[in-house]
């Protein structure tokens, strides 16, 4: 019983915790470098602008890549950062990419 009220208390402190810092993750996990500071100023033309993009479709769309579902376009230049991501991280970025004008 205690374990799994550790773990739970873990997992409340945690994830908050990666939630809070989607701004922190889109510089550290180099999301900067190729969809821009903003997130409006791609570094080439043919990456999207993910400002403001819908948190669901962005947080599945981060999800297809790393799984490799999604595997066309400019999706091969992600895939070999998208395993460094986990799926709390996954979900912070794309709320913090919604909330972004």
């Amino acid at each position: 019983m205690k374990h799994v009220l550790l773990m739970t208390a873990v997992l409340a402190v945690s994830v908050p915790a990666v939630a809070a810092n989607g701004a922190k993750l889109y510089q550290e996990k180099t999301c900067v470098a190729c969809h821009g500071k903003d997130a409006k100023t791609p570094l080439l033309p043919t990456y999207p602008k993910i400002s403001g993009q819908n948190a669901a479709y962005a947080e599945q769309q981060m999800k297809d890549i790393k799984s490799g579902a999604r595997a066309n376009g400019q999706s091969a230049a992600m895939k070999g950062v998208m395993h460094l991501v986990s799926d709390a991280e996954i979900k912070a970025l794309a709320d913090y990419l919604s909330k972004l004008k």
